[in-house]
């Protein structure tokens, strides 16, 4: 990797949204897991444990939200910076972004 890339890992909305991207998927990822060791907390009587997954079961599902939410801003200002810009998208192109 570019020692750039590495100064400024966010230098465009375009990385950004790659970035949101990653962290929404490995959100999703974390809740299967945690949901199952939740599920396991409660066949095995584990109360106190299973409060605590389901704690941090609530606290990823906040964040996803925040994620999605970000990720419609960043679409809604890459949009808008083409606008300003007059960045012409092909159909393809305009399709690929929805």
């Amino acid at each position: 990797m570019q020692a750039d890339k590495l100064d400024r890992p966010f230098s465009s909305i375009e990385s950004s949204i790659e970035f949101m991207q990653i962290l929404g998927e490995t959100i999703l990822e974390a809740t299967k897991e945690l949901d199952q060791e939740y599920q396991l907390a409660l066949s095995e009587r584990q109360e106190r444990r299973a409060r605590g997954i389901a704690l941090a079961l609530f606290k990823l599902k906040t964040l996803n939200r925040h994620v999605y939410r970000s990720r419609r801003e960043l679409n809604d200002l890459r949009m808008l910076r083409r606008l300003i810009l007059n960045e012409r998208l092909s159909v393809e192109q305009l399709i690929a972004t929805i």
